[in-house]
C-alpha cells in the first residue's frame, strides 16, 4: 500500500509540475538567442584590435567562431522547426533567416581576416 501512495504522489507531482517546465521552455525566444550571439560576435571583433598579445587574439577568434557556429546552429534550427516558411513575412517569428545567415557569413569573413592579420605580424 505505501508503494502505491508513493507512485500515485509521484504521478501527482508530475502532472502539478509538468506544466511548469513546458511554459518555462515554451518562453524560450530564439531570435533573442540569435541576436544575444550577434552582440557578442560583434563584442569580440571590436576588442580585437586592442588585444595586446597573440594568445589573446587567438582566444577571441575562438570565442567569435564559437558564437558564430551557435548561431548558424540555432538559425538551422529554426529553420526547421517553421519550414517551410523561410521568407520573414511568412515567418512565426517575423525573422528574416536568409538575411541572418548573410549577416553570420560577414561577421565570419570578419573573423578570417582578423586571423589573416594575426597570422601575418
Amino acid at each position: 500500500m505505501a508503494s502505491a501512495n508513493y507512485t500515485l504522489k509521484y504521478m501527482l507531482a508530475v502532472f502539478i509540475l509538468s506544466p511548469l517546465f513546458a511554459s518555462a521552455h515554451s518562453a524560450h525566444d530564439p531570435v533573442k538567442e540569435i541576436h544575444k550571439k550577434d552582440q557578442t560576435i560583434a563584442s569580440r571583433q571590436s576588442e580585437f584590435d586592442q588585444l595586446q598579445f597573440s594568445a589573446q587574439k587567438i582566444e577571441n577568434l575562438q570565442d567569435q567562431i564559437t558564437a558564430m557556429e551557435s548561431k548558424i546552429l540555432m538559425i538551422r534550427n529554426l529553420m526547421a522547426s517553421d519550414y517551410p516558411h523561410i521568407k520573414e513575412k511568412m515567418s512565426k517569428y517575423s525573422f528574416d533567416y536568409i538575411k541572418s545567415v548573410e549577416e553570420s557569413l560577414a561577421q565570419l569573413k570578419n573573423t578570417l581576416q582578423q586571423t589573416d592579420t594575426l597570422l601575418n605580424q
